[in-house]
């Protein structure tokens, strides 16, 4: 017997051609069923929230909570977490919030600034801006200068400034690339 030769018990390879084109079918067709009921799943998930909205549900709200009750208690926490800073972000970003709004963000009993404390916040939010930034100038400031608003955005800016500077010439943390928690995704 030549290497050229099948062994008695191993099959041709036309054979094993032929067993693997019916492998692959087979395969195909399970894919094709496969995929044509996860279209139609994905068909009826488009129903039933076309109909929830149009019954007054908010859907991305609804798919955030359904993901933190599945989540648990963990879950619910660190995103609770999550939007009492962003509320508290907003404030460093020099934007006023409304009543509703610090209730929202896990604040309650606070509210808006007085218009002076507002300007010298907005003004410390431009301060802490990096120099390319819009609105990252003493000149930008959007209030008549000589007004107790203008002044108070001056305040602000002025304030902010010099701390603005020493953080940015600090050195970064070692083994810190993006300054971040971590999460670049942005999931919770």
């Amino acid at each position: 017997m030549t290497s050229a030769q099948p062994k008695q018990n191993e099959p041709t390879q036309s054979a094993l051609d032929a067993f693997n084109l019916a492998r692959i079918r087979l395969a195909q067709k399970e894919a094709e069923r496969v995929n044509e009921e996860n279209n139609s799943a994905k068909n009826r998930l488009r129903g039933v929230f076309a109909q929830t909205v149009s019954q007054g549900l908010h859907n991305d709200a609804a798919r955030e909570a359904l993901k933190l009750v599945d989540g648990g208690d963990q879950a619910i926490d660190d995103f609770c977490e999550k939007v009492r800073k962003i509320g508290s972000y907003v404030g460093l970003l020099g934007k006023t919030l409304s009543p509703r709004q610090y209730e929202l963000f896990g604040m309650p009993g606070t509210g808006p600034a007085p218009e002076d404390e507002r300007a010298e916040n907005e003004g410390r939010a431009a301060g802490f801006r990096l120099d390319d930034e819009q609105g990252s100038r003493e000149q930008d400031n959007p209030y008549e200068i000589g007004s107790s608003k203008g002044q108070a955005w001056l305040k602000g800016f002025r304030i902010a400034r010099p701390e603005r500077n020493t953080i940015l010439s600090m050195q970064p943390p070692a083994g810190s690339g993006d300054g971040g928690d971590g999460d670049e995704d942005g999931g919770a």
